[in-house]
C-alpha cells in the first residue's frame, strides 16, 4: 500500500477536506492556523499538547 502525504497547501485546497471541515464547522482559517502550529511544534520538537493550551482567537 503506497501512502501520499499532502502538503499543507494541498490540503487546505482539497475538497475533501473542506467538506469535513465545513460539516464540523470548523473556518478554514482556524485549520490552517492548526497545521502552521503542528508543522512548527514538530520543527521545534515541541509536544502538540502545547498547542491544546493555547487559547483560541475567533
Amino acid at each position: 500500500m503506497h501512502t501520499v502525504e499532502l502538503t499543507m497547501s494541498e490540503m487546505l485546497r482539497d475538497p475533501m477536506v473542506r467538506l469535513m471541515l465545513r460539516a464540523d464547522r470548523v473556518p478554514l482559517r482556524d485549520f490552517a492556523r492548526l497545521l502552521e502550529e503542528a508543522a512548527e511544534a514538530r520543527n521545534a520538537k515541541r509536544p502538540l499538547n502545547d498547542l491544546a493550551a493555547r487559547p483560541r482567537s475567533h
